[in-house]
């Protein structure tokens, strides 16, 4: 509603309101002539505090969530909690979207999403979160910021800091509910973390070294092609459930994907398979190459619920191949992949919203970081096993859960290494 809008209604509500009074003896004696004098003032209240859109011909919507966990830890000699995020890419954050009508079948909009990263538990270097270090506070991100045309015939093109064309195809069909707050990433765990050995001592080598994605040069585990880059995407229609997407980025990078959600014989399921290929130097920076980096990432995943009963089953896989890229340090980066499977049951037992029980596992398979290998680790297994409970509460479209993981590591060549667990309890509501 504009403000001239605004204030003539409430004008209107004030004459209404004080005509109707005037027609009552027993009111206008109790309240007079000012029986509605401060209305004025509640009205330049509530103009002030209107979210006002920048014009008449785009819309504007602003949505997104807030997510925060408390997670006890042991990591085998010392234990503690920590208060925490969820880490980049599953923060909390608010978005705007906005979209107009171009002509019947074409629209124009953009996104912008903000995300929080305080307490991100997954930012390395200086301040890393860590066994000495509980907290960090990387403030407020520019996540995604782009602009698009559609057309319900053509498709969609995207250009700007977006989400590439692979970008978590595996994750993301995981439709169990549970898909953000527990996955087969580091995101939201530990992976600065340093491990304990035999004698119980901090070894130079974390858990994210175990887990490391050269194609972006993090540890990000599982989903090696997690983070949002400046480039232009493409998006087919939607055929039968079907939508195919391919995206060019800086500095050189491309990626193809296709995707399928539906449903079929009383059946829920989701498909999604990407492919990328990386031959810039560096992508984020984070890991120098003695030449021109060669990194190739397949990924592949799918959901399956029966809708009937609630019984899930949500699997994932990704292998990374380096072609002998040599690190600056001289190692060269090795071939990797790793599987992940979740199964569970959502049922709907109590009015306040559908509960899911599940469990899950993760295996990481020679996904060496620099540290690692310069360490002397030839190679390594990075297993997790958990699971957890997570309560839909839809009156306030929140969903409170807890979930444990076991890390366990076996790394050839650095002698054996005790485990860590992790109990974390949190909420997400989404706004």
């Amino acid at each position: 509603m504009t403000k001239t809008r605004l204030r003539a209604f409430g004008l209107m509500s004030l004459s209404l309101a004080c005509a109707g009074l005037a027609d009552s003896p027993a009111y206008a004696a109790d309240l007079g002539s000012d029986c509605c004098a401060d209305l004025e003032e509640r009205i330049a209240d509530l103009e002030a505090t209107t979210a006002r859109k920048g014009n008449r011909r785009v819309s504007l919507t602003i949505s997104g969530y807030i997510a925060q966990e408390i997670t006890v830890w042991d990591d085998g000699v010392e234990s503690n909690a920590y208060i925490h995020g969820l880490g980049p890419t599953q923060a909390s954050h608010f978005k705007f979207n906005g979209k107009a009508t171009i002509a019947p079948g074409w629209s124009a909009g953009y996104m912008m999403r903000i995300q929080d990263l305080t307490g991100n538990a997954f930012g390395g270097g200086a301040g890393a979160i860590t066994q000495d270090n509980p907290f960090r506070n990387d403030g407020l991100n520019v996540q995604m910021s782009f602009w698009y045309v559609e057309s319900d015939t053509f498709g969609k093109l995207s250009v700007g800091r977006l989400a590439h064309a692979a970008k978590s195809a595996a994750m993301f069909t995981d439709l169990s509910g549970t898909q953000i707050i527990d996955n087969y990433t580091f995101l939201a765990g530990f992976p600065h973390f340093g491990l304990r050995d035999a004698n119980g001592a901090l070894s130079p080598v974390t858990w994210g070294q175990l887990g490391f994605c050269y194609t972006q040069g993090v540890p990000l585990g599982g989903d090696c092609n997690g983070i949002v880059m400046n480039g232009v995407r493409y998006d087919t229609p939607v055929f039968g459930g079907f939508m195919a997407s391919a995206s060019w980025g800086e500095d050189d990078f491309w990626e193809i994907a296709l995707r399928y959600a539906g449903e079929i014989a009383g059946f829920k399921l989701a498909f999604g398979a990407g492919y990328t290929e990386t031959t810039t130097e560096t992508v984020t920076g984070f890991v120098a190459t003695q030449a021109g980096k060669d990194s190739h990432f397949f990924q592949a995943g799918g959901y399956a619920e029966h809708l009937a009963t609630g019984l899930f089953l949500h699997g994932a896989y990704g292998r990374e191949t380096n072609n002998g890229t040599l690190l600056a340090n001289g190692f060269t980066q090795p071939d990797s992949e790793h599987y992940y499977v979740k199964a569970g049951l959502r049922r709907k037992w109590t009015p306040l919203g559908a509960t899911i029980v599940y469990g899950d596992y993760a295996a990481y398979e020679d996904q060496l970081g620099p540290v690692a290998l310069a360490a002397g680790a030839t190679g390594s297994t990075l297993e997790r096993f958990g699971g957890g409970v997570a309560q839909e509460i839809d009156a306030a479209a929140m969903t409170l859960y807890l979930k444990y993981q076991r890390y366990q590591a076996d790394v050839d060549g650095l002698g054996d290494f005790q485990d860590a667990d992790f109990v974390s309890f949190g909420g997400l509501i989404n706004f």
